[in-house]
């Protein structure tokens, strides 16, 4: 058959295509552009294969019109009411989901005057799409070879795009978004159960009586670049509070640490397990958490997290911590959580601190915004110190020095936040532990773009400023008096190569804890430590 496109097919086409592609666009990420750009050459792909197949059958057509236009609305509502796309997060809720609880959501979310009245907009649009196959008589387009190959080409690289070493994310469309979180489920939920299994495998193997007048504070910062901290050599002086910590000699700097992974998500993975950077996350010791290991040991336990809270019910929360959402496993780790978020740091350490487990022998976990992604967000317009003319940048636009100044605003501000931290124990047997889950660029190199790099993990700039992360420690007077060997060894091992996964072993070195599925060599304190090579994800 000669004829390769008709109108019918191209209108189909570049329908399929928008309804799959535009949703990548809806978050608000500074890689916008891109992420749509990548979902619509990998929806072009699928498109193509669509037209192909329902190509012969008017009735199929219209059904997988009709469903990717239902998928797409199901999309930008769930966006517009929830601020999220399909998720696992979404497709675990859906399967938790009980007939009641769902009748209840229809009720309250679905049964309303707007929703019906986008409902039967969706009908009509189906019902116009139906009249147009049904009198419209193909009218050909196209009657030559090339036709064919663009097809072909579009398909090839469409499949090819996600995989190709780009320095930025690629995004999704909807079918891939589902996919992908289909997978995510599948895996997590096994790893998950096995995290139930371990729990009361953990038995611990020793314990040091200092660690009944211990408090033990381990706070994960967000997005923090340390070549934008005056304590690893920046020409602002955004980090005021810990400059004095190190100048009255209570803080350890440690100058060689690496995170695995430029992800959150997966970052909290390694921070909250004994998975090491080169575990599959399968195996039994991968799946041991640390805030587990703690409460057997018989300390208190607080979670403070300023980006996700657990969801109600004990669903999985997979958009950060998913693993910690489970009512076992929330159960005996945590003594307390947090239950909102709050527009800054500063708010929610001065809320939460009340709630804060204040007796010895305590572990409180703090999770930042930091310097997340809009940075000018990240701090209250009291805390503004910096202007773009304070950016020595003759290379960036206004604009972008001003961005620059926004971010460093926030590293300021993200350093006052742990001073406030610290200011809370500094009159006890205290130590806290601050690591960053991973860095950003700050249009460092020749691409001179602003955001974490998806690129080649090989790549000298992104490794510097993406992977390689700020990490300090700071002991109280009393914790300094009283454990003057473990203060020795941290800093002797500052300057030491460490994987950010190897985490949850000095805190377990700092709280005089062992446990039977503890390997001292990941202890840096350890004098038998062996750095090992970080495997970027």
């Amino acid at each position: 058959m000669r004829v390769v496109v008709n109108r019918s097919d191209v209108l189909f086409f570049l329908m399929a295509v928008a309804l799959m592609a535009v949703p990548a666009s809806y978050e608000p990420h500074h890689f916008a552009k891109a992420l749509l750009l990548g979902s619509v050459v990998q929806s072009a792909a699928w498109c193509v294969l669509l037209t192909v197949v329902t190509a012969k059958s008017r009735w199929l057509r219209l059904v997988v019109f009709s469903l990717l236009l239902l998928l797409f609305a199901t999309e930008t509502y769930l966006y517009c009411q929830f601020d999220t796309r399909f998720s696992p997060n979404i497709l675990t809720l859906l399967l938790q989901t009980s007939g009641r609880e769902a009748a209840e959501f229809a009720a309250t979310y679905l049964f309303r005057p707007l929703p019906l009245l986008l409902f039967a907009v969706l009908v009509a649009v189906v019902i116009v799409y139906a009249l147009y196959l049904k009198r419209r008589q193909p009218v050909p387009l196209v009657r030559q070879w090339p036709a064919r190959m663009l097809a072909m080409l579009m398909v090839v690289v469409g499949i090819a795009f996600p995989y190709l070493p780009l320095p930025f994310p690629v995004g999704q469309n909807t079918l891939n978004e589902l996919w992908l979180s289909a997978q995510f489920v599948r895996q997590s939920h096994g790893e998950v159960r096995l995290m139930e299994t371990m729990i009361p495998r953990i038995e611990i193997t020793s314990l040091s009586a200092e660690s009944d007048s211990l408090y033990v504070v381990f706070v994960v910062g967000e997005s923090h670049n340390r070549h934008h901290s005056h304590l690893y050599g920046y020409y602002l002086p955004t980090s005021p509070r810990m400059d004095g910590e190190l100048a009255r000699g209570n803080l350890v700097v440690f100058t060689q640490a690496l995170s695995p992974t430029n992800g959150t998500s997966y970052a909290m993975r390694y921070l909250f397990s004994l998975k090491g950077c080169e575990d599959s996350g399968k195996e039994e010791h991968a799946c041991v958490l640390m805030p587990a290991v703690f409460r057997k040991a018989g300390f208190r336990v607080g979670y403070f997290d300023n980006q996700y809270t657990r969801t109600s019910g004990g669903s999985l929360d997979y958009s950060c911590s998913y693993f910690l959402g489970p009512q076992y496993i929330n159960d005996h780790c945590f003594d307390v959580r947090n239950q909102r978020i709050y527009s800054h740091d500063g708010e929610m350490v001065s809320h939460e601190s009340r709630r804060f487990p204040n007796e010895p022998k305590s572990l409180n976990i703090i999770h930042l915004m930091g310097q997340h992604f809009d940075a000018r967000l990240r701090f209250p317009d009291s805390a503004s110190r910096f202007t773009a003319g304070d950016i020595k940048r003759k290379d960036l636009s206004e604009g972008e020095r001003q961005q620059v100044a926004d971010y460093d605003n926030a590293t300021r501000y993200n350093d006052a936040v742990l001073g406030r931290i610290v200011d809370l124990y500094r009159r006890r047997n205290a130590v806290v532990v601050y690591v960053s889950d991973h860095g950003e660029q700050v249009y460092e190199g020749e691409n001179k773009y602003f955001g974490r790099s998806f690129g080649s993990e090989q790549d000298a700039i992104t490794k510097d400023n993406v992977y390689h992360v700020p990490m300090m420690v700071w002991c109280s007077d009393s914790y300094i008096r009283r454990n003057a060997a473990a203060f020795h060894a941290l800093q002797q091992a500052a300057d030491r190569p460490l994987c950010t996964a190897d985490l949850p072993y000095l805190l377990f070195g700092l709280a005089g804890l062992e446990c039977n599925f503890s390997v001292p060599e990941r202890n840096i304190l350890y004098s038998g430590y062996k750095p090992h090579h970080v495997h970027y994800e």
